[in-house]
């Protein structure tokens, strides 16, 4: 397992997004596209990256949408949304099932799959909450309305 994710600064002004810690800390680009709802990956560069069988993701997901499926406020219809594309052998292709996964959708997804390299991207997330926590828990009400209207204006520039 690599040591190589630990942030040398204490916190990060910026806090990273998923996408970031994803894709510079553990796995590398995942995201295949950006969308208007984030940028999104599919379950076969994921079954790539964690070094797993297609099937093993698939079967994640499967039990992701039993278990999470009926809470609506995870909303994964729009995380993990389910689509085909052709694969096989040259000549006998045929369609089968992928699904496309926002960065939310990852996040609950790490939930159910159990690879090391999964172990690593929850734990930096779960790392990176726990500084942003203490971080503004020494803040008052005013400066963190202060942190809001800046990257306010930040997203609408």
């Amino acid at each position: 397992m690599s040591d190589k994710f630990r942030i040398q600064k204490p916190f990060d002004p910026k806090p990273p997004r998923l996408k970031d810690l994803v894709n510079q800390n553990v796995m590398g680009d995942v995201w295949i596209r950006d969308t208007p709802f984030g940028p999104v990956t599919d379950s076969l560069k994921i079954a790539e990256k964690f070094e797993m069988d297609h099937k093993h993701v698939l079967r994640s997901i499967d039990k992701c949408l039993r278990e999470l499926g009926t809470q609506p406020k995870f909303g994964l219809c729009r995380n993990l949304i389910e689509n085909d594309y052709l694969g096989g052998p040259e000549g006998r292709k045929t369609s089968r099932k992928k699904y496309d996964i926002t960065e939310f959708g990852l996040a609950l997804l790490l939930l159910y799959i159990n690879s090391p390299k999964a172990r690593l991207v929850s734990a930096e997330i779960i790392y990176h909450f726990f500084i942003l926590k203490n971080y503004l828990s020494g803040m008052t009400i005013q400066q963190i309305g202060a942190i809001r209207g800046y990257y306010r204006k930040k997203i609408n520039k």
